[in-house]
């Protein structure tokens, strides 16, 4: 039975389209795909109050009269991205304030959007674990920094190179049988962190072989 509590807060994810099944192994070896799915951070919280969905349940895990959880999160979404039944990464946004008793933050500046890299690598240059935001037709190849540990896409103040940036590619290497397949992620981090979307992915299905972040074919 849902627990009656002073404050409701909850973190809710919208898939708009699911994996569509369209996907195109592309005569130069590219393997496309579209994804189409968006986690959004509900800013007003009275839109999900009362509901019994799963996720709006989650709420009694991270509430109990008063807020005391220092980290909420859409939770993780995993994706496995060449159909071998192993997830290759994951995404998440999550919320870093210390929230004050029976209030709301002011502001959900403070929300990062994270990507989980598990069975590939991801490209970040920065090397301080901020993945780069590449433009279309960048080459995306073995050249560059190269990272599995867990990197920001957007955070508060000027950090993670994909916050209000509108679309842009994540560089990825795909692990398969000890060598490296070389790949893009179309993504979408709104201004304030509180949307991710994740648009549509390629990749080479050569090893070693390199692609343009947009190239389908």
């Amino acid at each position: 039975m849902r627990k009656t509590i002073g404050v409701l807060l909850i973190v809710c994810i919208v898939g708009l389209a699911g994996c569509l099944k369209n996907d195109d192994k592309g005569s130069n070896g590219i393997y496309y795909s579209a994804v189409n799915k968006q986690f959004v951070v509900l800013r007003d919280v009275k839109s999900i109050a009362g509901k019994t969905d799963e996720i709006s349940m989650h709420l009694d895990s991270i509430l109990t009269g008063k807020i005391n959880a220092q980290v909420i999160s859409t939770g993780s979404k995993l994706f496995d991205l060449d159909s071998d039944k192993v997830f290759d990464l994951g995404f998440e946004i999550i919320d870093l304030n210390l929230f004050n008793i029976n209030k709301l933050p002011l502001s959900f500046d403070s929300l990062a959007v994270r990507v989980l890299p598990d069975n590939l690598h991801i490209l970040d240059n920065s090397t301080y674990q901020y993945a780069d935001a590449i433009d279309a037709n960048y080459t995306i190849n073995s050249l560059g920094n190269w990272t599995g540990s867990t990197c920001v896409l957007g955070t508060f103040g000027e950090a993670g190179q994909f916050k209000g940036q509108g679309n842009k590619y994540l560089g990825i290497r795909l692990l398969k049988d000890k060598a490296y397949l070389y790949g893009w992620i179309k993504l979408y981090c709104s201004q304030h962190n509180d949307t991710l979307r994740i648009i549509e992915y390629a990749y080479n299905q050569k090893v070693g072989g390199e692609i343009r972040a947009g190239q389908k074919e």
